[in-house]
């Protein structure tokens, strides 16, 4: 036997050709032009229908069109199973090809892209029998026209299950070394088998005849002899990876979701033991939406248990520049509309494609009654390989979560690659490359594999489910394949694993060697994000309040908002790496729910001050944060009022700065002790007379001076010294000069928009082309130097600001930038001793290093903090705070936040534009723990809001009030809101200082009752009640939830 591999490749090729036959071609079809929802929707289009021919070509960058044909029956195919297959031309998947959805008289049946392109119609045709063929074309993104070609023909199955019966175990074969005994006994089968096959006249009944026999002899002699092991198990999932959005926008990818989902349900006609699984319930809310009848039937397979709703989260969200509230919420929404639409309750956070994640989640999960994670991203890694596929997570606070990376790969004999992918294709290959890369093998047999095409969807196909079958036989050489949903893989692994000894642990954040560029990438996304979030939750914070007062709470509104959060949230959307058109489509959004936002805010205030009792016209000043607050307000003047003066409740006068700002003149005010998720009141009145300098602020051009700070600056504005005067000490490094603007090459090996590689670094220029610098304030509240500096074509315009009471430097920066491929800093070199930073993430911060002792060290060149990040020794720190970034890299006291990173791939107007944002230094005495960074980090983020009120004797309430408040600095009450089943109050806090805390927490009336909850808001225990108060314990970083009931 000579040449066994390459001879049944050519018989393979040959039988290919014969699984179909009497093909007949369709050379036209009508068209129109336009997107239409249905035929139904083309037929009432008042656009003509058009003939295209076969040759013609249609389409161009983002094009919609629907074409129309019919297809009779003819007589040779009377009785047989015809299929017909579309092609557009088209080759590769890149998942911006074009795509199709097809129906058949009328019935939407499945999608058509370049690796879906056959469909059967019928099992056994009748002869003069017609079928209408509706195309709902959609062309891609690219500028390329497409083909459109339709043929039909009979379908031999017998042949097909031939072609697979020889072609799997031969793939097996050649994956196998020669000296492999597996190998040979394979080979002596195949040679046999193909023997039997009589191809003189392909077609012909002696043809069919030899068919039937190697057929049963691969059965007999093979299957059913050789097959059959269960040493090794790869459990398989079908599954279709759709980005929310990302070279297409949300509404393709409606599309995509209605085309890759019945796709799988007709797939699924034909495939009994195919199992599929799919999360993100924002696509199935698409799908309802879109086409209520195919939601209809998938709903019917979830209830058969073929078809998983699983995943956690409303979409797969990035899990760095997210709040902890709104992972909290991604949950919450994600696990809600599994329950509601399908009655099944999630176990599994899938999140493959995630850029990282944060060492909060642990704890978050478990408290939402997540028991599992999987993910297969971080086998991306540049420099480092994690060395554990199957382990338990260890998040800050100490919760643990099981976890299991997706090995799927290409078999390689010699391992050159640690990467894995979630787009499994179900083949011999990636089965045994699943196992090949695992590194558990040790503790368990059974890999997890999730196959099709994905990224754009798709789906699993033909081939696929075909080759499942075989490889379900246990084939030698090969791990047995066994069809099974995520969740009874990850609770068989859990039974395997779960009381090993050897079962390994990771703890900490799972850090992505990759995308670091996502953590800047579109400043102006991240900058609505994060106002978005705090924003939804100051309105449920206020209207919480205001509900107890008989105000309205507008739950659907609110929940409207976070679910327009959440959904840009996904990690192509917010992380910066989509096309252009998602961003128009996400600014819009933005705008809405940020206006819709304000709305509800503004009728929470006013419905408060009308039940607030003051004698004189008031300023009534909201304090949406945990501790009590000394800041500055912003106040809108009433039209009477020229140069204003507050009077507090001590009747002690508090002068007021007018301000010129966009929205016309208002005035500044230093107000104490404002209450905790409270409010005080203070009379408003006509100083009489334009308020004096205080003396203590001193603004010149090259000078800043408070009582805390002597800032002096040299000629290109950057701070050539910054000594605190309260501490004695000069913060900035000997040397060195401060708050030095940045721009560095950055032109990544690949991912443009994603990636920040190590070598940027090798190529910097300052911006210190100083247009102007002048003084814009200097009064009693704060004085302001702004500072005009070019780069190229760009212009960044900086206000530095010291406060009379604050001792903080405020660095609010607007950028009207034009530049590509360049990456922006301020950076800070600080006289701080230390070999670690602390960076604030949700629900807590970590520690990371500040050198690079080794490559997990380098590789760590830029990471994601939330609103904080901080050197400290002992005894002093410097913390930089920012109300809007997320990129730092700080290393031996060199503090860096990255403000802006234009790349120009998939978007190449990424950053273009105008930016507004504000960062900040405050240094410290202490570490950041004493001087309270957590809470100056919320005050730099989260506004006092003022509202003015008329004389009300009639309110119910006093002129000050703290609504709710705890007796310990270490734990900061992030959310307030009403229940989403009841009228009760949910009232989440965290533990942040890594500290067992015994706390009380006081409400302003009179609890009936008070049950903690987990996140979910599912009761756990009652908490013992004293009239207003309880008291509890609180671990180190933990998350508690409580759900109040009010007398």
């Amino acid at each position: 036997m000579f040449f066994l591999l390459e001879r049944t490749n050519k018989i393979l090729r040959e039988l290919e050709r014969q699984i179909v036959s009497n093909s007949q071609s369709i050379t036209s079809f009508q068209m129109k032009e336009g997107n239409y929802a249905s035929p139904t929707d083309a037929d009432a289009s008042p656009a003509p229908w058009k003939t295209y021919n076969e040759g013609d070509r249609w389409g161009g960058r983002d094009v919609h069109a629907w074409f129309r044909t019919t297809i009779t029956i003819p007589d040779e195919m009377d009785g047989h199973p015809v299929v017909i297959k579309l092609r557009t031309g088209a080759v590769g998947w890149d998942a911006t090809n074009p795509q199709l959805i097809l129906y058949i008289n009328g019935n939407l049946i499945q999608g058509i892209d370049v690796n879906h392109t056959e469909v059967l119609i019928e099992r056994k045709a009748v002869k003069g029998t017609s079928y209408k063929v509706d195309l709902h074309a959609y062309s891609g993104m690219t500028e390329n026209k497409s083909d459109l070609s339709l043929t039909f023909g009979v379908f031999h199955e017998q042949v097909k299950d031939l072609y697979f019966d020889l072609e799997v175990p031969l793939k097996i074969a050649e994956l196998l070394h020669d000296d492999d005994k597996s190998k040979t006994d394979i080979l002596n089968v195949l040679n046999h088998a193909v023997n039997l096959l009589d191809l003189r006249k392909p077609g012909s009944q002696a043809f069919h005849a030899s068919v039937e026999a190697a057929r049963k002899y691969m059965e007999d002699e093979f299957y059913n002899k050789l097959c059959g092991h269960e040493d090794v198990i790869a459990s398989c999932v079908g599954h279709t990876h759709i980005d929310v959005a990302w070279l297409w926008t949300l509404a393709q990818t409606r599309e995509k979701t209605a085309r890759s989902f019945s796709t799988v349900l007709n797939l699924m006609d034909q495939y009994p033991e195919y199992i599929f699984m799919s999360s993100q319930p924002q696509l199935y809310k698409f799908l309802k939406e879109d086409h209520p009848d195919v939601y209809e039937k998938l709903k019917q397979r979830v209830k058969e248990g073929r078809w998983e709703a699983e995943g956690a989260m409303w979409v797969e969200a990035d899990c760095n520049l997210t709040s902890g509230e709104s992972l909290v919420r991604q949950v919450m929404f994600g696990t809600r509309f599994f329950e509601k639409e399908f009655g099944v309750k999630n176990e599994i956070l899938w999140l493959p494609d995630v850029f990282g994640y944060s060492a909060a989640l642990p704890q978050i999960l478990k408290k939402s009654d997540i028991k599992y994670f999987m993910t297969t991203k971080i086998s991306w890694n540049q420099f480092n390989k994690l060395p554990y596929d199957t382990f338990m997570w260890k998040g800050i606070d100490g919760t643990e979560i099981l976890t299991h990376f997706i090995t799927a790969s290409d078999y390689q004999k010699q391992v050159k690659t640690h990467f894995t992918t979630y787009n499994g294709y179900l083949n011999p290959s990636q089965v045994k490359g699943a196992w090949q890369r695992y590194q558990q093998k040790n503790i368990n047999n059974d890999v997890l594999i999730s196959f099709g095409h994905g990224d754009g969807g798709g789906g699993p196909t033909l081939d696929m489910l075909e080759n499942a079958r075989r490889l379900a036989k246990g084939i030698p050489g090969c791990p047995r394949v066994k069809m099974t949903t995520s969740r009874d893989y990850f609770r068989k692994l859990e039974q395997t694993v779960g009381n090993s000894k050897y079962l390994p642990k990771w703890v900490g954040e799972l850090y992505l060697e990759y995308h670091r560029g996502t953590y800047t990438s579109m400043a102006k996304n991240k900058r609505y994000n994060r106002k978005s979030e705090l924003l939804y939750q100051d309105v449920e914070m206020l209207s919480s309040f205001s509900k107890l007062l008989g105000g309205q709470y507008p739950q659907d509104m609110i929940n409207q908002g976070w679910e327009t959060i959440l959904l840009n949230q996904f990690h192509d959307i917010i992380p910066g790496s989509s096309i252009y058109e998602v961003y128009q489509d996400s600014h819009k959004q933005y705008e809405q729910i940020l206006a819709d936002g304000k709305n509800m805010l503004n009728q929470s205030l006013q419905s408060l001050v009308s039940n607030i009792k003051v004698e004189d016209r008031s300023l009534i000043v909201f304090n949406t944060l945990s501790f009590n607050r000394n800041d500055v307000v912003m106040i809108n003047l009433p039209e009477d009022i020229k140069v204003p003066e507050l009077v507090d409740e001590n009747g002690r006068s508090i002068a007021c700065q007018l301000v010129e700002t966009d929205g016309g003149r208002k005035a500044l005010a230093y107000v104490e002790n404002i209450p905790a998720k409270g409010y005080k009141s203070y009379k408003i009145r006509e100083a009489g007379k334009t308020n004096i300098q205080d003396n203590n602020i001193v603004v010149e051009r090259n000078l800043m001076e408070n009582r805390f700070f002597r800032v002096d600056l040299d000629e290109k504005g950057a701070i050539a010294s910054l000594y605190d005067k309260v501490n004695q000490r000069q913060v900035l490094m000997a040397n060195e000069r401060g708050n030095r603007i940045l721009a560095f090459e950055d032109r990544p090996m690949n991912w443009e928009n994603w990636d920040i590689d190590i070598f940027y670094q090798e190529k910097m220029w300052e911006v210190d082309d100083v247009q102007s610098i002048e003084v814009v304030e200097r009064g009693p509240v704060r004085g302001c130097l702004r500072i005009t500096r070019k780069f190229l074509d760009s212009v960044i315009i900086q206000d530095m600001i010291i406060y009379s009471d604050i001792p903080r430097l405020d660095f609010s920066t607007q950028v009207d930038w034009k530049e590509d491929q360049i990456l922006l800093k301020a950076a800070f070199p600080v006289d701080v001793h230390t070999d670690k930073a602390t960076y604030e993430i949700q629900f807590g911060n970590v520690e990371r290093p500040t050198h690079w002792n080794t490559s997990w060290d380098v590789a760590r060149f830029e990471v994601c903090a939330q609103k904080w990040a901080d050197l400290s020794e002992d005894g002093y720190g410097v913390s930089l705070l920012n109300d809007c970034k997320y990129g730092h890299d700080i290393r031996d006291g060199h503090m860096r936040l990255t403000l802006l990173k234009s790349g120009m791939e998939p978007n190449p107007k990424a950053d273009r534009g105008h930016h507004e944002f504000t960062y900040s230094l405050y240094p410290h005495a202490g570490d950041w723990k004493q001087a309270k960074t957590v809470q100056m980090a919320y005050c730099v983020n989260v506004p006092l809001y003022a509202a003015v009120s008329a004389r009300n004797s009639e309110g119910r309430l006093p002129e000050a009030v703290s609504m709710m408040q705890i007796d310990c600095d270490n734990v900061i009450i992030d959310t307030v809101k009403k229940a989403e089943d009841s009228d009760h109050i949910v009232v989440r806090m965290y533990e942040f200082c890594n500290r067992r805390t015994k706390a009380e927490f006081t409400f302003f009336r009179e609890l009936e009752s008070v049950t903690e909850c987990n996140l979910m808001e599912k009761p756990l225990n009652d908490v013992p009640v004293q009239g207003n108060s309880f008291t509890f314990n609180i671990k180190p970083y933990e998350i508690k939830t409580f759900m109040l009931k009010v007398k």
